[in-house]
This record gives structure tokens, C-alpha cells and sequence, in this order.
């Protein structure tokens, strides 16, 4: 087969597996599962303002009553990882809850605003049609990244999206969370913007313009996302820079994106984290400075699945965790293997915001990490650092053999499996629940044609065929083994005999 043609089977192939393996993540657990669902769910509903039957207001601004299965839907299972999703809701009521966006604004308004597009009378559905449109969102924009980006590129867009994906990624993707923009954000604005600098003609002004999709993409959703993309922002920056008139003039795309950026930042109460006051904690500010250093890790791998997945009560196999984190490791470590000053100060730039952003919020607040700041809050920064990491290492395979590629397929595609039958396990019998027949004990399921054990074999199918289909365009081009490893039998006889 002509490598064009594996070319044109990859291309087609990867992105639609991948976007049915998301699906099934979309599906694998109830509304008002992801982290303060009840809230992001409530803003998406007042989103346009009252509505009766749909968000009205009552004597207080803080208060507005929302469907009754929309406020309470995960009060019966969340914190409490044994319970099933099986609560007890008044479809027909409408309760009362403060639980939302209208009165702080803490969030911006752009993410709740297309959300509230697929909001219909139907609870269910109109999340499920949600977490269809993020997911389809994801892989449609990475891969119109992919097509316009130069060839040398493409491999890091790859890598940099799909190796740090599991688990966290593929829960949050696929949801009603505003995290779902900023994962999407943190995989392709820096890769865009770098594009927009390398590229001419159409190319050079569609990358403008998805660099400025990007941008109000994650900055629209969260305010922190804002911040990050200004990072992407000097990372596309510095890879890109040259001291001529003509680059000169072209930062004025990302001087505009980063107005963007501080605009919608600025607008939204999380800014309110740059001023607020420091609250006294239990230890004096060295000692607990001391103590977050030595423990800030636990939130660099907890994306990873070190932490649990849902309102942090999915807790994941060590089997999952071990070997994501060992497969990020890896490859970050192997990405040290070329590189120029440009990227060095790129890599240094956002090491020193995965340490800066937490220390200042856990301090500022006097708590030790596993208080206040979960993973997903920096998971951006992660996901920019594997791909700056990658940056120079030109092939598409990265220079990594065929048993070097075999390993980590097999062990992505394992850990997504796992991670996908626990999270579906947590929510049907919950995780008190034992063996690998999730049809048997169901206490809740969708009111869907598919069952639970499906669902799980299509998206562990549709992961694999995607990374299959990703390792097999680019296998005839892998040596089989590093030419500075070769040896024969008489080589290693002579080296034992020496």
C-alpha cells in the first residue's frame, strides 16, 4: 500500500474513531457528573435571561429555581463514590438554588452562551447533545489544525493531544464543563499562532483566524484558560521569533489575542483571584510554602489519573495512572533529546507557570495541595509542556523505534479501557461494584438502545483503532531498532567474555 494512501486511511480513519471514543465517554456517566456540574448547568440554563419553566427568578437575585432534575442531579451521588446514579428526581418541579452564574459572574459568558443553544425541555438530552457538540468540537478544530499547520508540525499537535488525553481529558472533553474549552485551547492555540508566523497565503489568514477561535474558545470559558492562552501566546512567540521587520508586524496577532484575553479575564469575578486578600493558615508562610513544594506533583500527575475522576470521588486503578504518568514521563524526558535556546525558554516559561499558578492560589489561601486546586485547574499547562517538550524532534514517529511506538499504543490504549470501564462502573452499581459484566446489577442506565457493556467496547475499539490507525500510517518509516543499539549475538558474546 502506497504511503499516500495510508496517508488518506489515517486522516479519515483517526479522527472519526476518535470522535466515537469520546462519545462513549460522553455517555458513560449521568448529568451533573463532571466537577460543579449543578453549576455549570444552572448558568447554561439562565444563560438567555429568565424563562419560565426553565429558569426563573424569585425575590432574591442570588436565586433563581431551575427543573428540579437538572438542580438536584447529582445530590445523591456525588462525594459518595458507592452510590449509583440512581436519584430520586421531580421531573415535573421546579428548586430553588443559588447554584450559578447570574448574580457573580464568575465564569464568562461566552461557553454558557452556545451552550444554551441545546437546551430543551428534555434534561437528558440536551446534555447529551452537549457533550456531543464539545467532543465534535475538539476533533474538528484539531484536526482543521492539522491540514493547515506546516508538516513539521503536525506531529507535535498529535502527540501533545493525544498522550496526556487519558483520563482526563477524555471526561472533560466530551462534557458540559467549561474545561472542555480549555483543553481544546491549551492542544492548539500555541500550535496556531506558531503556524500563523510560518506560514503564507491562505494558510497564514485561516491560522489567524482559528488562533482567534481558539482564543475565545478558552478564554470564554474560563478565566484561567485566559491566562494560559496568554502563555501560549509568548511560547508561539519565542519558538517563532526573528529579528525582522516582518515579524515585527505579525505580532500584532497575538497582541490582539491577548487583549482578547484580558478583556474577557477582566470581566469575569475569577479575576478576583489577582487581589484578594491572603486568608491565615494553620502553619506560618515558610513551613507551608515548604510543605506545597514538596507535594506540588501531586497535582502535575492527578490529570493524569493520580486523582479522581467526577467530583474526585472516581478513583482510578493504579494500573491507569502508573502508566499514563510513566508514558508522559517518557516522552517529556525524550523531547530533552534536541532542542535550541528558543525552546529551552519556551519549556522554562510554562514550567515556571505549572509552579507559580497553584503556589500562588494555595498560598494565597493558606491551604496545602489537595485543598482548593485540583489538577484540571493547570491541566492546560501539562498539556503545553509535553508539546513544547516535542518541539524539534522532526519525524512523525519522534525518532522513537517500533518497540518504543508498540509501548506506548499499547499502554494508551490499555489505560483508556481501564479508565473507561471504572468511570462506567462508578456510575452504574457504583464502585463498590465488582467484575467486568457492567450489565449485570444495573442500577442506572440511560434510556438508550445501548447497554453499558457496549458502550465500553465501542470506545475501547474506537481509542484503539484511532491510535492503530495513527502508529500503522507511520510504521514503514520507523527503524526497528535505534542504530546506536544494534548489535548481533557476537557483540554481546564479546562484550560478556571482555
Amino acid at each position: 500500500m502506497t504511503r499516500r494512501t495510508r496517508q488518506i486511511v489515517a486522516a479519515v480513519l483517526a479522527p472519526l474513531a476518535l470522535l466515537v471514543a469520546l462519545l462513549a465517554w460522553g455517555v458513560s456517566s449521568p448529568q451533573g457528573s463532571s466537577p460543579d456540574e449543578d453549576y455549570h448547568m444552572g448558568s447554561i440554563w439562565c444563560a438567555n435571561g429568565p424563562i419560565e419553566g426553565r429558569c426563573e427568578t424569585t425575590d432574591s437575585d442570588r436565586v433563581r429555581a431551575l427543573p428540579s432534575d437538572l438542580a438536584e442531579a447529582a445530590q445523591c451521588f456525588a462525594f459518595k463514590p458507592d452510590q449509583a446514579a440512581t436519584c430520586p428526581l421531580d421531573e415535573n418541579g421546579m428548586t430553588y438554588t443559588q447554584r450559578g452564574n447570574w448574580y457573580d459572574n464568575g465564569y464568562p459568558p461566552v461557553f454558557y452562551g452556545v451552550m444554551t443553544a441545546f437546551v430543551t425541555d428534555d434534561v437528558s438530552l440536551s446534555i447529551l447533545m452537549m457533550r456531543a457538540f464539545n467532543a465534535l468540537l475538539f476533533v474538528g478544530v484539531l484536526c482543521a489544525l492539522f491540514f493547515l499547520l506546516p508538516l513539521r508540525m503536525r506531529p507535535n499537535l498529535v502527540w501533545a493531544s493525544l498522550i496526556g488525553i487519558v483520563p482526563l481529558g477524555m471526561f472533560l472533553i466530551p462534557s458540559a464543563n467549561p474545561s472542555s474549552w480549555a483543553i481544546l485551547q491549551a492542544s492548539g492555540l500555541w500550535l496556531a499562532v506558531w503556524g500563523f508566523f510560518e506560514q503564507t497565503g491562505r494558510k497564514k489568514i485561516a491560522l489567524a483566524a482559528l488562533s482567534t477561535v481558539l482564543m475565545l474558545v478558552g478564554a470564554g470559558a474560563r478565566s484561567d484558560a485566559a491566562a494560559y492562552g496568554v502563555v501560549a501566546l509568548a511560547v508561539a512567540v519565542v519558538l517563532a521569533f526573528r529579528p525582522t521587520r516582518g515579524f515585527l508586524l505579525q505580532l500584532l496577532l497575538p497582541a490582539g489575542l491577548a487583549v482578547i484575553a484580558g478583556a474577557l479575564f477582566l470581566t469575569s469575578g475569577q479575576s478576583g483571584v489577582l487581589t484578594s486578600t491572603t486568608e491565615s493558615g494553620d502553619l506560618p508562610f515558610f513551613s507551608l510554602l515548604f510543605s506545597n513544594v514538596q507535594a506540588l506533583p501531586q497535582l502535575w500527575i492527578g490529570s493524569l489519573g493520580f486523582w479522581g475522576l467526577g467530583w474526585l470521588d472516581t478513583q482510578l486503578p493504579a494500573l491507569v495512572w502508573g502508566t499514563t504518568f510513566g508514558l508522559f514521563a517518557a516522552l517529556l524526558f525524550w523531547g530533552l533529546k534536541h532542542g535550541n535556546a528558543r525552546k529551552w525558554l519556551a519549556m522554562a516559561g510554562v514550567l515556571a507557570a505549572l509552579v507559580v499558578v497553584p503556589l500562588y492560589i494555595l498560598m494565597r489561601e493558606g491551604i496545602m495541595v489537595g485543598s482548593g486546586v485540583q489538577p484540571r485547574y493547570i491541566y492546560p499547562l501539562v498539556i503545553m509542556l509535553v508539546g513544547v517538550a516535542l518541539v524539534g524532534l522532526k519525524d512523525a514517529a519522534l525518532g522513537l523505534t517500533r518497540v518504543q511506538v508498540g509501548v506506548v499504543a499499547a499502554g494508551i490504549i490499555g489505560a483508556n479501557s481501564i479508565a473507561l470501564h471504572t468511570n462506567l462502573r462508578r456510575y452504574i452499581t457504583g464502585a463498590d461494584g465488582t467484575g467486568i459484566n457492567l450489565d449485570r446489577g444495573i442500577e442506572w442506565w440511560w434510556n438508550a438502545p445501548i447497554s453499558p457493556m457496549g458502550v465500553w467496547a465501542l470506545g475501547s475499539l474506537a481509542f484503539a483503532a484511532a491510535i492503530v490507525a495513527l502508529v500503522w500510517f507511520v510504521w514503514p518509516s520507523i527503524t526497528r531498532t535505534s542504530p546506536r543499539a544494534r548489535w548481533n549475538d557476537e557483540d554481546l558474546f564479546a562484550t560478556i567474555h571482555r
